[in-house]
């Protein structure tokens, strides 16, 4: 998908959230501001938005020293939302029967879309989990749930795109949930290959033990999603050989439409007008999507 233009307010955006929460001197700040408003002006916008917020991270890599400027916050997210398992299995292994359990595990995995700081500068951790209950009860505005747990059932292997920080905790228990009802799946997860906003790495995916559900790589890329132009050879072999994919949030749709694959099922809330609106339906609400758009 080509970068969408109110997407660029979101990466001057992002700058100041940085260089304020790095309490960068103020001149410092300004000209990375510049910096990156003059690659904007120069991009090439034929390239998707999460594609050239892997190039501004370049900006505030070379400005700053280091990659992974969220790294403390997305390391309590991550725990913040894992301290909470024991619960959250609770509620799904209480649904009364299998696909029930699969789409209350799933609902977990989307609902925790809601923590990302490119839409919002911090998680309200009492908030999120006191409208869970609520959310819950909310249908989806695109609803491919059965789609997937019927192609599930025939799948030798999964390829599972995560997202960001913090709903890494909640993809592995939808993971899990999966591999108690289809246990010959054979289930990969992928991370970023660089850091990149507060999207899972492999720091993350080591945090909440990821690989006690889930064979766990790196995707090898830099943007904000999944340029298949600019991931590893690895990763491109699961994504071509995969049974099932299954895409979590936002930047991995806007880099991924149009994809060919029927495999490929997007799981996300629409946190923007400019994706609702391709979705056709209200922002902020659930998305379960198997692929089918057209080239």
């Amino acid at each position: 998908m080509e970068f969408i233009l109110s997407c660029s307010s979101c990466i001057v955006r992002q700058v100041a959230q940085v260089t304020s929460l790095l309490q960068i001197e103020k001149s410092k700040a300004q000209g990375l501001l510049r910096q990156v408003l003059t690659q904007l002006s120069e991009a090439d916008y034929t390239k998707c938005t999460p594609e050239l917020i892997g190039e501004t991270w370049d900006l505030l890599e070379k400005a700053v020293g280091f990659r992974d400027v969220y790294q403390k916050m997305k390391l309590q997210y991550d725990r913040a939302v894992l301290s909470q398992k024991d619960k959250i299995l609770s509620i799904i292994n209480s649904q009364p029967d299998d696909e029930a359990k699969f789409s209350k595990a799933l609902f977990f995995a989307i609902y925790g879309n809601l923590i990302d700081l490119a839409a919002a500068d911090y998680f309200d951790e009492e908030a999120f989990w006191n409208n869970a209950e609520k959310t819950s009860l909310v249908p989806f505005s695109i609803d491919d749930r059965s789609r997937l747990f019927e192609k599930l059932k025939t799948a030798q292997s999964v390829l599972y795109i995560g997202d960001n920080s913090g709903e890494i905790a909640l993809d592995k228990l939808f993971i899990q949930t999966m591999k108690a009802l289809f246990p010959k799946i054979a289930s990969t997860y992928a991370v970023r290959g660089y850091a990149v906003l507060n999207d899972v790495t492999l720091i993350d995916a080591e945090a909440v033990n990821m690989q006690e559900a889930a064979e766990v790589i790196s995707n090898g890329s830099k943007a904000a999603g999944t340029v298949l132009t600019t991931v590893s050879g690895e990763f491109l072999e699961r994504f071509n050989k995969a049974d099932v994919i299954i895409a979590k949030g936002q930047g991995n749709f806007e880099s991924l439409h149009p994809c060919s694959s029927p495999n490929l099922f997007y799981l996300l809330m629409a946190k923007c007008p400019a994706i609702a609106s391709i979705f056709n339906v209200k922002p902020m609400t659930l998305i379960c999507k198997q692929n089918s758009f057209s080239q």
